[in-house]
């Protein structure tokens, strides 16, 4: 006698239908969809591949960067109010840039300290004294005309 292939949890036949092994069991796709993940963003249950992110579950395919749609697993990248990017993306469209050198500030390697007032933003070692040059990173300082001055040169304004 033949052996029923039926879901084993709802018991509806599995002939010619698809179906996929759940805890060693056959279980047809409308189970495993209750059972299953669902990805945050298509909503879609995740049947292999998937990735957490901040205890959210993805599809590979549908962790992309907002801008270029790069798949962002195992990849660096950066978050923004729920939205992901690309270390190239955030760099061209997203990050702030320096008051100083013009860069952007992505907050990636060297340049991570990041030094704002009235607006403005510096790589921390971009702040310095426009007449001398000292560094003024976590030191006093005069904001004159837009620019940036130690005490010492703001004197002789």
């Amino acid at each position: 006698m033949a052996e029923k292939f039926d879901c084993h949890y709802c018991r509806d036949p599995l002939q010619g239908k698809k179906y996929v092994q759940k805890d060693g069991h056959h279980c047809c796709l409308k189970c495993f969809d209750k059972f299953a993940k669902h990805c945050v963003k298509c909503n879609k249950a995740i049947t292999s591949g998937g990735i957490t992110y901040q205890d959210q579950p993805w599809h590979a395919d549908c962790f992309v960067c907002v801008t270029c749609s790069k798949k962002l697993a195992g990849q660096r990248f950066t978050a923004v109010e729920d939205q992901y990017y690309c270390v190239d993306c955030y760099k061209n469209f997203v990050a702030k840039k320096c008051a100083g050198c013009k860069n952007p500030i992505t907050g990636f390697g060297k340049g991570s300290s990041v030094v704002a007032y009235e607006g403005q933003s510096w790589h921390d070692y971009c702040f310095h004294c426009k007449k001398c040059s000292v560094n003024l990173a976590n030191k006093r300082f005069v904001f004159h005309q837009e620019q940036v001055y130690c005490p010492d040169c703001a004197k002789k304004l």
